[in-house]
């Protein structure tokens, strides 16, 4: 009995432990109208963000309500967060860099 419960005990804790965690970067808790939805902001916000004004690719700004309710969908689900500064960081990355002309 002794044995039985030297190995299960460990055995069961490594089971739960590997079970219960989700595989980095995964983003599990998102639903994917979310991450799809998250995807346009970030394209939306790294876009206002990076190009100059003018720019035939560059959004207008983005309204104060609309903003309001990115932040009320991220703070419901803060996994959501997480995502949209990765995908932020994703579509700065593939963005061509300006004209060095207009950098200053």
């Amino acid at each position: 009995m002794r044995i039985y419960l030297n190995v299960m005990i460990p055995l069961m804790i490594a089971l739960i432990t590997l079970t219960s965690c989700d595989e980095p970067d995964s983003y599990s808790a998102i639903s994917d109208n979310m991450k799809s939805e998250l995807r346009e902001w970030a394209g939306i916000l790294a876009r206002y963000w990076i190009l100059p004004p003018g720019d035939s690719l560059s959004p207008g700004k983005p309204e104060d309500t609309e903003l309001l309710s990115l932040i009320q969908s991220c703070e419901s689900n803060p996994e959501a967060w997480a995502y949209l500064y990765s995908c932020i960081a994703d579509t700065i990355a593939t963005l061509e860099p300006p004209l060095p002309a207009c950098q200053q």
